[in-house]
């Protein structure tokens, strides 16, 4: 079966993720400063291949509520991956990422997110985006200020940023 791009860019592409990606993404969720704004409760290896087997089959921004993609340089090697998780009731979709350790600084999450963004204001206009981020997390803080993502407020009980571009902000994205 070939392989579907789901988003492609000069340097990108975003594909469904597949058992082979397991080794980047365990090294990435076991690399301590990689790692240290992400929640996994298990990082084993059966544990991220079963995680990977549960979101194989993904049909890109569809309305399932949770979805998980990799990202990989157009030479193949996954740098990182996406997760999309859709909430009509909240009226918003929100998103995640995680770019390994080595291709971290290289534009790479910029490069993705902005095309993300674009797809997404196409095929659902009228759901805010959102992100979450601890105030630690400062270089990703800074990369959704340049996406267009706005600070809404501070959630506490999740101790993040919410981030958003509303719905009614069409050009949250026409500025890249």
């Amino acid at each position: 079966m070939d392989t579907v791009y789901w988003i492609e860019t000069p340097r990108l592409r975003l594909r469904c993720l597949t058992p082979e990606d397991a080794p980047a993404l365990w090294s990435c969720r076991n690399d301590p400063l990689c790692a240290q704004y992400q929640h996994w409760a298990d990082t084993s290896p059966e544990a991220i291949r079963q995680w990977i087997e549960q979101f194989r089959s993904c049909r890109f921004l569809s309305q399932e509520p949770e979805q998980h993609y990799a990202i990989c340089q157009k030479e193949g090697q996954m740098v990182g991956d996406l997760s999309w998780f859709y909430n009509p009731s909240d009226r918003c979709i929100t998103l995640g990422y995680t770019i390994a350790r080595p291709y971290q600084r290289k534009g790479y999450a910029f490069e993705i997110l902005s095309a993300l963004i674009r797809r997404a204001r196409e095929e659902f206009p009228m759901l805010d985006l959102v992100a979450l981020v601890e105030p630690e997390n400062i270089p990703s803080i800074r990369l959704l200020e340049k996406l267009g993502f706005q600070q809404e407020c501070w959630a506490e009980k999740i101790h993040s940023f919410i981030y958003s571009i509303p719905a009614e902000n069409q050009n949250g994205a026409d500025a890249l």
